[in-house]
């Protein structure tokens, strides 16, 4: 009942009225604004409008924050059963990383990925390190529906608050955690005295990840009129959310090739649930001069909440890697592609004991 309110809640359409924009507040008019006062606001409010015309218009945040959720979710899979595991008889302890960057709607490989002018950048990156336990399920006394032999079940989880290690006052606050099973369907086999099938094995999980981060990036907007310039010249710093369940499952199959390389494919089906939205924001100083006499002062504000846009529902995977064996250590990377333009590459190592 608590998962199903989880889930209904991640994906509720938000309501929020606030939208997300800018104002300029504060406004002076030094030095004889005077007559021209009502053409100072007019350039004023001008350069609002070009703020949320632009940068907050909802067809660049979509595309934005669609690929921040993708690469959120791609980020967190494939900390269950890592890589590739042969055995569910024995428990698995691994360390791995993942990161993941995904393309919004507006942008693609092949045409190349470029950020117009005053833009949010079609493209969402997530990066996600942690530790994976995996327990044969023989060893959990429970009358288990399949052969528990083949079955082996566990965790992962991951917290980490990495602000004072970016810098240029940018943030980021990270976690993931997940559940899910491998079962191996069909059990390793030799072939030749030199080639070893590993067999199909399955993996399923529930997989939460969110990150809290700030993004900055520069932004130079300039409205001109009655012989007046005004100009913001500022690096805007605005607040990006985003949580994400995913569902995920994979098939994979391999062979082991001379006794030390398992190399190894498979296809996976991942639903995702969340949200990701954009909050405001930094201020900084709007100015207009008239011949180098400054005839307006005043502060613009990033304020307010953007609508949260849903990651992918439906992704598509396939995955290609390889798994070097060192005694009990198993060195593995990986790499996925997603429908939704998500790439993601996984690595790190494995301890079976």
């Amino acid at each position: 009942m608590k998962l199903m309110f989880l889930l209904f809640s991640l994906c509720a359409v938000s309501v929020d009225t606030h939208a997300f924009t800018l104002d300029i507040t504060d406004r002076a008019y030094p030095n004889g604004g005077g007559t021209i006062q009502s053409a100072l606001d007019a350039l004023a409010d001008s350069l609002e409008s070009s703020f949320n015309t632009s940068i907050a218009s909802s067809a660049n945040q979509e595309s934005f924050l669609e690929a921040v959720g993708n690469a959120n979710a791609g980020s967190a899979r494939s900390f269950l059963a890592p890589g590739v595991q042969t055995s569910s008889d024995q428990i698995l302890l691994g360390f791995g990383g993942s990161m993941a960057l995904a393309l919004g709607s507006s942008s693609s490989v092949s045409s190349g990925i470029s950020v117009p002018a005053n833009q949010l950048p079609p493209i969402g990156v997530g990066a996600k390190t942690g530790v994976t336990v995996m327990v044969p399920a023989k060893n959990i006394k429970i009358a288990w529906p399949v052969d528990p032999s083949r079955l082996s079940v566990g965790g992962s989880f991951y917290s980490m608050d990495l602000s004072s290690w970016i810098g240029k006052g940018i943030s980021l606050q990270s976690m993931q955690a997940s559940l899910g099973f491998g079962y191996q369907m069909y059990t390793p086999k030799d072939w030749t005295p030199l080639i070893r099938f590993n067999g199909f094995r399955i993996s399923s999980g529930l997989a939460y990840s969110s990150f809290d981060a700030t993004y900055r990036t520069p932004f130079n907007l300039t409205q001109s009129g009655g012989g007046v310039d005004m100009v913001w010249n500022s690096n805007v710093d605005i607040g990006v959310t985003s949580t994400v369940v995913s569902l995920t499952n994979q098939v994979t199959t391999g062979v082991r090739l001379l006794w030390v390389l398992n190399v190894f494919t498979g296809l996976g089906v991942d639903l995702n649930f969340g949200s990701s939205k954009l909050t405001g924001g930094s201020t900084g100083p709007v100015v207009g001069t008239q011949a180098g006499t400054t005839k307006f002062t005043g502060t613009a504000t990033v304020d307010g909440a953007s609508n949260g846009t849903s990651p992918n529902l439906i992704q598509l995977r396939y995955l290609a890697g390889a798994s070097l064996p060192l005694g009990p250590f198993d060195l593995f990377a990986q790499g996925q592609v997603s429908t939704g333009s998500v790439y993601a590459l996984n690595f790190g190592m494995n301890l079976q004991f």
